[in-house]
């Protein structure tokens, strides 16, 4: 568990996530702990907009064109990251300050792959302008 802090942008943390987070655990499990990045935030900092590490593209679930979506992260380049993965920017996951903060603090994203995990949300048509708005990464 981490100490209180402040909650940024690119900020990395490892959760027990569930359908609360628009994840969907392996059958049988309540939770799954996956590595959430903060993307934005409402303006009162109830609930966190954030993009996801997965460690492929489920194919079945993904259309095709929007595995554009999926950013190659390769194996290494973050400490708690042992194999190739992407960072899933397609849909915006929402998260409470709480349960970010029950997670694992894991770091923070590179400042180039911000910027380029930033773009692919923006550009996602899952991603609605007042989506955009209510986490601030879009001013209106």
């Amino acid at each position: 568990m981490s100490s209180p802090e402040r909650i940024e942008v690119g900020n990395i943390y490892k959760i027990a996530a569930n359908s609360e987070n628009d994840i969907t655990p392996p059958l049988g499990k309540g939770v799954w702990y996956k590595h959430f990045v903060v993307m934005g935030a409402y303006a009162d900092g109830s609930v966190f907009g954030c993009v996801v590490f997965d460690s492929e593209i489920n194919r079945e679930f993904v259309p095709p064109g929007d595995d554009i979506f999926f950013m190659p992260i390769s194996a290494g380049r973050y400490s708690f990251i042992d194999h190739d993965s992407f960072l899933e920017c397609l849909k915006l996951k929402p998260a409470s300050a709480a349960k970010l903060l029950e997670g694992k603090a894991e770091g923070k994203l590179l400042p180039e792959d911000l910027e380029k995990a930033m773009k692919l949300v923006k550009m996602s048509r899952r991603n609605s302008y007042m989506d955009l708005v209510a986490f601030g990464i879009v001013k209106e």
